[in-house]
């Protein structure tokens, strides 16, 4: 197999999600990291062995994966435009940039993705679009494929993609602390409340299938007349439905604002 370099601009949750995916792949695979807070790059270096370094050089090839926050983003295209050659593979996971924003600036092959935290394990969930045909240097088949489910999407879709699978670990996180929550105040301890939770999200996964909705695991779960039923029953009474969509547009909505602003800029 082909060797890889690459480049990750920004080493917060997702930067850092990357470096752990890729570090568990058997590739050649030679990692660049960058970051221009000093405290970000002493953590790399204390819990990851690896120098990071605060502005990126000149690059003529290879992959940059841009883990940068959506406000910072115009300025680095800015100060960092003529550093990047056309052959680099420009892969952005920013929430809310558009590739013919990311064109404005570079007349690279760009690739739109939108990795959750999962990744980190080689098991997320990696929605792309791109601006170009096939498999530009097989970045998708050899390297986003071994980090986790990869699926081509309408760049249309990335708004409503990014609220439910870019922040969907936040969704499971905040119900998780709720119950929590409820636990503790029903008479457990909050210690007690935690162990048991986080010993349930852990167990989920082994639950899961292909060939079954979560209405039929659901439906597997509670029993007529059962405490299951009496707990859904009152989530259905107090509209649960309608919270969680309208969180879900609200969180769309402003992937819709942001890639607005970022184009205007």
């Amino acid at each position: 197999m082909e060797k890889y370099d690459i480049h990750i601009v920004g080493m917060g949750n997702l930067g850092t999600a990357f470096l752990s995916g890729l570090e568990r792949l058997d590739l050649n695979i030679e990692l660049f990291l960058y970051d221009d807070s000093s405290d970000v790059r002493e953590i790399i270096k204390n819990n990851y062995l690896k120098d990071t370094y605060d502005s990126i050089p000149s690059i003529e090839d290879g992959v940059l994966i841009l883990c940068m926050k959506p406000q910072n983003i115009i300025s680095f295209f800015d100060n960092n435009k003529e550093n990047i050659g056309n052959n680099v593979l420009v892969c952005s996971p920013v929430a809310g940039l558009e590739i013919g924003t990311i064109e404005q600036y570079l007349k690279n092959p760009i690739l739109r993705i939108m990795p959750n935290l999962l990744i980190r394990n080689n098991s997320g969930f990696i929605p792309f679009s791109s601006n170009y045909e096939e498999d530009y240097i097989s970045f998708i088949k050899n390297i986003l494929n071994k980090l986790g489910t990869v699926k081509e999407f309408d760049e249309s879709m990335f708004p409503i993609i990014t609220a439910i699978s870019g922040s969907g670990p936040a969704w499971f996180y905040e119900l998780s602390k709720q119950i929590v929550n409820s636990g503790f105040e029903l008479g457990l301890s909050e210690e007690e409340s935690e162990m048991i939770i986080k010993n349930l999200v852990n167990a989920l996964p082994s639950l899961l299938n292909d060939d079954e909705t979560f209405n039929d695991l659901i439906n597997k779960v509670k029993s007529p007349g059962g405490t299951t039923e009496a707990g859904l029953n009152s989530l259905d009474n107090n509209s649960f439905d309608k919270v969680i969509f309208e969180a879900m547009q609200k969180a769309t909505q402003r992937s819709i604002e942001i890639s607005k602003e970022l184009s205007n800029e």
